[in-house]
């Protein structure tokens, strides 16, 4: 395949030389077989026989090769002034080297075999969604760690001090995410009581954070800044089609980025005019009205834009290899696209415009239980901090000021 690549038969004749020679031929036929075009195919393979070169340098092989190799490699390599990269697919090579044997090593850990039946205790018994079982394994893992021997975890350090000291070293350094570390741990003890090997009164011991309900205020746009934003929607130079269609539906319905990105195309009923929600963070699913504007454009992507593909998501990169979207890519683009129209700021993304549709909803008189059901709430605690933002009836129910106005 590396004919395809390179004319000149010395340099082929020089990368197949290489350390990492065996393995090109192999691997320009799979950048081939992606959808990669000759140009970014031919530099991937140059960086690959770079990194191996680098291996040499240093004494190590193939074998001892790893992602934390990798890393260093990336952290070695040259950069033009503004700080990119000159060696191209550094960031593709450790998934693409992996189907062939290379930087497939992992560093077992004794951590491993209780945190997968966590995993598992999640997904099949709690029904949580894949990206949180992410969230709270970055949490579990450094906590199971912290007791570990050669052997396996020494459930015996499991300690209410050692439960408390983790949990306030974690959650200081953090900002947003404290709850979430609270949450993680909690999970993970009662998944252990569950399971005999922790005592029960051990859950008790993981402290409060001081968080006040209703505290804050959620991110959102006005009105006439929604509007902005969908006659930007329209128009060609704010993005292509496919940005201006995702972000035209995040929009119009409110639901949440990820909730837009496993959107498939049979979840899209065109005659009856809905759009189906399967995959939800709170497990229910949901059909939600295709606006008439984000409709038509969303049609269009797919006709003339969306690349050809085995996969069933609506939304596509637009780089090879083609795939699924993302979520930093998605929320990359949306912040983009606010910025151009001079909207962006702290909270502005993907997720104001699910704070912006449920604000509107309310101050426009939607029962709780209507905004709720458009949202996927579980609860409807979860909605009622919508109320807040509900100006016009706060006033009618405010008491005047003693003293008269000020």
């Amino acid at each position: 395949m590396l004919e395809k690549l390179f004319d000149d038969t010395y340099l082929r004749e020089d990368l197949l030389a290489g350390p990492i020679g065996p393995y090109l031929d192999v691997l320009a036929g799979k950048l081939l077989d992606l959808g990669y075009c000759v140009a970014q195919a031919r530099k991937i393979v140059r960086t690959a026989a770079s990194f191996g070169d680098w291996l040499a340098a240093r004494g190590l092989s193939l074998s001892d090769a790893g992602k934390a190799e990798m890393r260093a490699f990336i952290a070695a390599g040259k950069r033009s002034p503004k700080g990119r990269l000159r060696e191209v697919g550094c960031t593709r090579l450790p998934g693409l080297l992996g189907c062939l044997g290379i930087l497939s090593k992992q560093t077992a850990s004794p951590a491993d075999p209780i945190v997968s039946r966590f995993d598992e205790h999640l997904a099949h018994v709690r029904g949580v969604t894949p990206l949180t079982i992410y969230s709270y394994r970055r949490y579990v893992r450094p906590f199971v760690l912290g007791l570990c021997f050669e052997d396996g975890p020494d459930w015996s350090k499991m300690t209410s001090d050692y439960i408390v000291e983790f949990v306030v070293r974690e959650t200081t350094a953090a900002r947003a995410a404290k709850g979430r570390i609270v949450t993680a741990i909690r999970m993970f003890l009662r998944f252990l009581i569950c399971d005999g090997i922790a005592p029960a009164h051990l859950v008790r011991a993981i402290p409060r954070i001081r968080r006040w309900q209703y505290a804050d205020l959620p991110r959102h746009l006005s009105a006439g800044e929604l509007d902005r934003v969908l006659k930007a929607c329209q128009a060609q130079e704010y993005g292509s089609l496919r940005n201006r269609a995702f972000v035209a539906l995040l929009a119009r319905l409110g639901v949440r980025s990820s909730e837009l990105r496993n959107l498939r195309l049979e979840d899209v009923d065109w005659s009856a005019g809905f759009v189906h929600i399967r995959q939800s963070k709170s497990g229910y699913g949901r059909a939600l009205p295709l606006p008439v504007d984000a409709g038509a454009l969303l049609a269009k992507y797919i006709r003339e834009e969306r690349p050809k593909t085995e996969y069933r998501e609506i939304f596509i990169t637009s780089l090879t290899p083609r795939q699924p979207l993302a979520g930093g890519g998605t929320s990359a683009f949306v912040k983009g696209f606010l910025s151009k129209l001079g909207l962006d700021g702290p909270g502005r993304g993907p997720h104001s415009f699910r704070h912006t549709v449920a604000t509107l909803l309310v101050q426009n008189g939607a029962a709780l239980k209507d905004v709720a059901d458009v949202l996927g709430h579980r609860s409807l605690q979860t909605t009622a901090i919508y109320i807040k933002l509900d100006e016009p009836s706060l006033r009618e129910v405010a008491l005047p000021w003693k003293g008269g106005e000020r």
